[in-house]
């Protein structure tokens, strides 16, 4: 019989304090954040979190797909997506609400990982450090009236980490992507749409720019055709959907805009290489 994966749900940032909206630690293999919710497979969380690895080398799964890390790699990984807990390397794990950082919704979205060069890794890392001396004092110092405004500081150095790092080339599909401000419109728009909007000519229109524009920014960006784009957001909102609820293919497809069943089984069967009902098997066998 096939077996669902489990998956807990962390609310929370902070494990002991959850009205504060970030929370620093170290990666390590035990204690601390790694201790929370081991009874299940999976875990989807309702903040973000960013994991920089300083030393070791190991795999992660993050919405179906494998993440590497290895010293100077870093991953973001955003509200509701489901992820295996952190692997046993060595690093920094930042968490964050966008209730703390005043995020808008475009924080949902955008690259996901980084291999930095030493530079930007440089940066990287001076800026976390900073944002973790603030964090240490806010949280572990004594009290008094020097920590006045000490949650606006922490915001804002924050902030700052999560510029800098933006200045950094992100990976898409393990190639650089390189910053396009159509392109991160289109982008965005994919991530808010792709079950209603399935062309690139819809997507087009709906940004105010020529399907030659949006075309060329997103190959210039990701190396992606728009249509590639739109097809694997909705391929990997598919396979979420199969691999982690009990909706039956029909419903799945429905849920993506795909009035007919049939239809929904040969744009997933053309994006995967395999029909939903095995894909699904292949995930509980």
């Amino acid at each position: 019989m096939a077996v669902q994966p489990t998956i807990g749900r962390l609310g929370a940032v902070h494990p002991t304090r959850s009205e504060l909206g970030v929370c620093l630690a170290p990666l390590r293999p035990t204690g601390g954040c790694m201790d929370r919710n081991r009874a299940f497979d999976l875990v989807r969380t309702e903040f973000h979190v960013i994991l920089l690895c300083s030393g070791g080398a190991a795999d992660q799964m993050v919405d179906l797909e494998m993440h590497h890390h290895e010293p100077g790699s870093l991953l973001w990984i955003r509200p509701g997506q489901v992820h295996e807990r952190p692997p046993a390397v060595e690093g920094t794990a930042v968490c964050f609400t966008d209730e703390f950082l005043g995020a808008d919704s475009s924080m949902r979205v955008g690259p996901t990982s980084w291999n930095l060069g030493a530079d930007d890794l440089g940066d990287v890392r001076a800026h976390l450090a900073v944002l973790e001396g603030e964090y240490e004092r806010y949280v572990f110092g004594p009290t008094g009236p020097h920590l006045a405004q000490g949650d606006t500081m922490l915001r804002h150095l924050l902030l700052a980490f999560l510029l800098r790092l933006g200045q950094a080339p992100a990976l898409h599909a393990g190639k650089p992507v390189e910053p396009h401000p159509v392109a991160q419109a289109f982008f965005d728009l994919v991530e808010r749409s792709f079950s209603t909007l399935h062309t690139a000519e819809e997507y087009a229109a709906v940004l105010g720019y020529s399907s030659k524009t949006v075309a060329r920014a997103s190959v210039e960006a990701s190396g992606l055709t728009p249509k590639r784009v739109i097809d694997a957001r909705l391929a990997l909102e598919a396979r979420r959907l199969l691999a982690y609820t009990d909706l039956s293919v029909s419903v799945v497809g429905r849920r993506l805009g795909f009035d007919d069943a049939a239809n929904f089984c040969k744009f997933f069967t053309r994006a995967t290489g395999t029909t939903p009902g095995s894909f699904r098997a292949s995930r509980r066998g």
